[in-house]
């Protein structure tokens, strides 16, 4: 005989909501009646949260790009595998209240990133670095493209001396 579970006993996990960081706030275009900005969110951050005025409390909080009614957001994931197109309905100084944003899955990596047998080439938000497969720790500072990364990871290895 199974035992019953009482629902009342079952607590949903806290799940702390990343809040949107100013520094990756892009004005992309600043007309007469309203601005557009790209922003890309924390790793942790997921569509759902755009419901959530309170993660955009840092940028509200004195940035020069805090957001106004009307003003337009792309927001990109961290890992570019969602972006999401909405319009600023309401912003005061604790959070933006986000029109029905526009949530578009982005298609998975047609080709594979580079990788050997110690190090890969991986994007971590920024840009494409080289990281080591052990601990995944960043070898090379981010670059604009996965080809620019590969080189640099074979810069790694020793060369022979002529």
């Amino acid at each position: 005989m199974t035992k019953a579970i009482d629902p009342a006993s079952l607590k949903s996990a806290d799940r702390q909501t990343p809040e949107v960081d100013p520094a990756r706030v892009t004005l992309q275009h600043g007309g007469q009646l309203w601005r557009e900005y790209m922003v890309r969110v924390p790793a942790d951050f997921v569509a759902d949260d755009l419901k959530t005025p309170s993660v955009w409390r840092k940028v509200q909080a004195g940035s020069r790009n805090a957001l106004r009614k009307f003003d337009r957001v792309f927001v990109v994931s961290y890992d570019e595998s969602w972006v999401a197109e909405a319009i600023v309905a309401s912003a005061d100084s604790k959070g933006v209240v986000l029109a029905k944003p526009r949530v578009t899955t982005m298609p998975a990596r047609y080709d594979a990133l580079f990788q050997d047998e110690l190090y890969r080439v991986a994007w971590n938000g920024f840009g494409y670095v080289v990281e080591r497969k052990a601990d995944g720790h960043a070898m090379t500072q981010a670059t604009a493209n996965p080809e620019l990364a590969t080189r640099l990871l074979v810069q790694l290895y020793p060369a022979r001396a002529s």
